[in-house]
């Protein structure tokens, strides 16, 4: 397994760091690649600017975040172009992992699910084709389509099996979903995870505020983060791990700082054993 981190979710949040300092402060820690959205990959210029700094830094891109309406058939030709282009900078950047976030949840959704999802599958099934060597994943995530138990055993039921499962663990718990139970059933198919923790674990949330209330660093919530990766191990899992926090009372700098040292103390062996 390898160490990641979301520096746009993280560190960069609300301007809190540029891109650029993110990428400094994580140079000699225990991370070996960062996730960024895939608007950050021209943050220096091009896309050979970017590959610099990271090469500057020790660092490998891990994935980048594509959120898009890809639930909407019009949308799909659009969509296509920016797929490529978004596949060879990934290709360019020595990287594989586009990693695919649903659009937001709407007001007809609920009511024409299967329309929706099925159109949504339909794109990333033509994207998988056209993807060479590049592996795309779900992102699921609360609020979105792609929310519910329901919503991503649909998904999965409908795209191709080359097409993996990227899940987020913090955004699985306030959904109500056993992340350990999840674990265990599509371990076979998770290519890669974000990783962040959660107060209340498997409590269905209400709303925003509830969510971001409950989300926390590794280790400071109640999750119990060894078991989760102990048991992707075991599930034969060998990609990355990429750290997320996105607590707004808490100070990201001081989170990544108490993260490393958790690293360090319970986790370290996962990774270098």
């Amino acid at each position: 397994m390898r160490l990641g981190i979301q520096v746009g979710a993280s560190l960069v949040r609300g301007g809190y760091l540029s891109l650029g300092e993110a990428l400094a402060l994580l140079h000699s820690t225990p991370f070996r690649g960062v996730e960024v959205n895939q608007a950050h990959l021209t943050a220096f210029g091009d896309v050979e600017g970017f590959a610099r700094r990271l090469s500057m830094f020790s660092l490998s891109l891990a994935g980048v975040y594509w959120g898009a309406k890809f639930h909407l058939r019009e949308e799909h030709e659009f969509l296509l172009r920016d797929f490529e282009t978004i596949r060879s900078r990934v290709v360019r950047l020595n990287a594989r992992s586009i990693v695919i976030g649903p659009p937001p949840r709407f007001r007809l959704f609920d009511g024409d699910k299967e329309r929706y999802i099925g159109a949504m599958a339909e794109l990333i099934n033509i994207m998988v084709e056209k993807s060479g060597d590049v592996e795309l994943g779900l992102h699921n995530h609360w609020g979105t389509i792609i929310q519910n138990e329901d919503e991503i055993n649909l998904l999965m039921k409908l795209t191709e099996p080359r097409f993996k499962l990227y899940p987020d663990i913090g955004h699985l718990s306030v959904a109500g979903i056993n992340v350990y139970d999840f674990i265990e059933r599509w371990g076979g198919r998770i290519g890669y995870i974000h990783l962040k923790d959660d107060s209340s674990p498997f409590k269905p949330a209400n709303d925003w505020g509830e969510v971001a209330g409950r989300f926390k660093v590794p280790g400071k919530g109640s999750l119990d983060i060894r078991r989760i990766l102990t048991t992707l191990r075991g599930r034969g899992f060998n990609g990355w791990v990429v750290i997320e926090y996105e607590d707004p009372n808490s100070d990201p700098i001081m989170d990544l700082r108490f993260f490393i040292k958790y690293y360090e103390s319970n986790l370290r062996d996962l990774f270098e054993s």
